[in-house]
């Protein structure tokens, strides 16, 4: 009888316990970046040069990475639905950082003016690599402007 009521609990406990752990995952939000730490700040023409170099490498350093660019915002586009996108690096090259703007931070992105400097930072998720001549791309996600 005390087999069955100390497998009972354990079995509850143990139910309880993964129920939480469920929940948290669930509920888990992704931290706002511009009140993350930067793992690495860079220039965008820096970036777009590690990846160019040896992707590979600048996969395993930057890739999954919190990254503050800096550079020339080149093209600034808006969507249907209001979120921002934006295009950092130098004017006479096609390979530029593109950056999707966090939607908690439309507004500081409104106010930004292109052939201006900017400091981005953001979350490093991909690369697309020039095989047509039309520019690399270094990807990054959650962006929120930094420097106006």
């Amino acid at each position: 009888m005390k087999f069955k009521k100390a497998f009972l609990f354990f079995l509850l406990g143990s139910m309880a316990i993964i129920a939480w752990v469920g929940y948290r995952a669930y509920t888990r939000t992704n931290p706002d970046l511009g009140k993350v730490k930067a793992d690495f700040t860079v220039s965008a023409e820096g970036l777009i040069a590690a990846f160019e170099k040896n992707d590979s490498s600048a996969n395993k350093q930057f890739m999954g990475k919190t990254i503050e660019v800096s550079g020339i915002l080149k093209k600034m586009s808006k969507d249907d639905a209001g979120d921002y996108s934006l295009a950092i690096g130098d004017s006479s090259s096609m390979a530029a950082v593109r950056c999707s703007v966090d939607s908690n931070h439309r507004a500081d992105a409104a106010l930004l003016r292109e052939n201006t400097s900017v400091t981005v930072r953001g979350s490093c998720t991909g690369f697309n690599k020039d095989e047509l001549g039309l520019g690399s791309e270094v990807i990054l996600n959650r962006c929120v402007i930094i420097k106006k």
